[in-house]
């Protein structure tokens, strides 16, 4: 498979899951324990083993149990030719084996192979009970190209609404910048104010500027802070030293997909264009953040599990691609009890919508969309910056402080002098609202943008995006509704 894959122009990269197994003790499918009872996996202080991660806990702070893993990413690496790998709840793993595993992949190898992960932190690990995790918090500053990305679940959080684990009325109140946190309320959104709405919108700038920790930003109550200094729940948005440390993403194979989630909290009157727009708005901010952009296979193509929040064992009918781009497999059906039977009842209704399941031209629009998206971040190494100082020293955002139109995030980056950048500059504006917005900063009177040049082809997927003006006289860009724009200045 791997080579057949490789063959047609793709690299593999592989999901490894070494924090936990199904089984242990003298359990039926227990394997680790037949070899040394006892050792591989965590015990509590009752010589339990621990199952904070849903299944049994391996101790990979264990010589030999960091051995294994490190070995087995080596041989799939060496031998099978993996190019990556994406760990499983790495925060339970130490960081000390982490960083200890690239080593002897890249000597082999003679490349860095990239690594990102889950760096979550809790239970019996949580805040370096046992030893220097993985995690969030405590990886950063293990290094470009050598160190390890980790999820950003600010920037997901801020773009979908809510968190990983809402239930109830919540998976509909819970509305996040781009399905209408304030400006378009759906019928449990209503108490969300115009500052909840600011807010996010400071977090999803703290995304593109790659969540480096020193990055100073105007946050929407004035104050000059950089991203550490900046706390959701207690914990700082801005969590890297570097942004080859960070894995922007608004959707994965846990939880709901985006497109789910959106049906859930866009008002149950959004037409089935505008749920294609939201969608390629979350696929914008990710593709124009700095740091490694991380997509669910079917987010272009407006990927349903029919509401399944947890997929992983039910099978094609709620896992399945449609590659004729025909359906997204919304309306399938209620999703399996076991994780889903709680929300039966608020299932029902949005699976029976007739107004939110896609026609065929939506999907292939939000996929010829996607696909401009990925052109445009490819066109220029000024969405790719690859250093701290890089983007401290070349990014400036736009529209900032008690006076934004929250609705809209924009940031400018200077292009002169830096290698592979194709522009002087380069500014980018994305507008989640109903309606045309406006921002406009004097300091950029008279400089010469046009539209991007993928914007600009005979082909462009996304019409609406030509729409937008600047106004070099005022410094005034107009963003079209529910649109994403890139100007450059050639």
């Amino acid at each position: 498979m791997v080579m057949a894959l490789h063959a047609a122009g793709l690299r593999v990269g592989m999901d490894v899951v070494y924090n936990h197994t199904t089984a242990s003790g003298h359990g039926e499918e227990s394997v680790l324990d037949r070899i040394v009872p006892g050792y591989y996996h965590r015990l509590d202080a009752a010589g339990s083993v621990t199952n904070s991660t849903c299944c049994d806990n391996t101790a990979t702070e264990h010589r030999m149990m960091a051995r294994l893993m490190s070995d087995s990413v080596l041989t799939w690496a060496r031998d099978y030719k993996i190019s990556s790998f994406r760990f499983d709840i790495m925060g339970h793993q130490p960081r000390s084996v982490r960083e200890a595993m690239q080593a002897p992949v890249k000597a082999t190898l003679g490349r860095d192979v990239l690594f990102v992960g889950e760096g979550w932190n809790f239970g019996e690990v949580a805040n370096g009970a046992r030893f220097v995790q993985a995690s969030l918090y405590s990886l950063n500053g293990s290094g470009i190209g050598t160190g390890t990305g980790t999820f950003n679940p600010y920037l997901r959080d801020a773009v979908r609404g809510g968190g990983c684990c809402d239930s109830g009325n919540a998976l509909i109140g819970n509305q996040g910048w781009i399905n209408g946190l304030h400006f378009d309320p759906n019928a449990l959104g209503g108490s969300r104010s115009r500052t909840d709405l600011m807010w996010q919108a400071d977090v999803i700038k703290a995304g593109l500027a790659g969540s480096i920790r020193s990055f100073p930003l105007t946050t929407h109550w004035n104050a000059n802070l950089t991203l550490e200094q900046m706390s959701s729940g207690g914990s700082p948005v801005g969590y890297v030293t570097e942004p080859g440390e960070v894995v922007n993403y608004v959707e994965n194979h846990d939880n709901l997909t985006l497109f789910d989630n959106n049906a859930f909290k866009l008002p149950a009157g959004t037409s089935r264009e505008d749920r294609a727009r939201v969608q390629m708005l979350g696929a914008a901010l990710v593709a124009l953040s700095p740091g490694v952009p991380y997509f669910h296979a079917g987010m272009d193509t407006l990927r349903s599990k029919s509401l399944d929040r947890n997929s992983y064992d039910a099978g094609d009918w709620f896992n399945r691609l449609d590659w004729t781009n025909a359906d997204n497999a919304f309306g399938g059906g209620l999703p399996m009890a076991s994780d889903n039977e709680s929300s039966w009842t608020l299932m029902r209704p949005v699976l029976q919508s007739s107004g939110i399941k896609p026609a065929p031209g939506d999907i292939a629009w939000a996929r010829d969309t996607f696909r401009d998206l990925l052109k445009i971040r490819a066109s220029t190494t000024l969405l790719r910056l690859r250093s701290a100082e890089d983007i401290k020293a070349r990014l400036r955002f736009l529209n900032t402080g008690s006076a934004q139109v929250p609705t809209v995030v924009a940031d400018r980056i200077d292009g002169n002098g830096y290698p592979g950048a194709g522009f002087k500059e380069l500014v980018h504006l994305i507008n989640t609202d109903k309606v045309p917005q406006t921002v406009s900063d004097a300091s950029l009177s008279g400089k010469p943008y046009v539209p991007h040049p993928v914007h600009r082809a005979a082909g462009a997927a996304d019409v609406r995006a030509r729409e937008a003006v600047w106004e070099a006289g005022s410094g005034s860009f107009t963003v079209p509704a529910r649109s994403a724009v890139v100007f450059v200045g050639e």
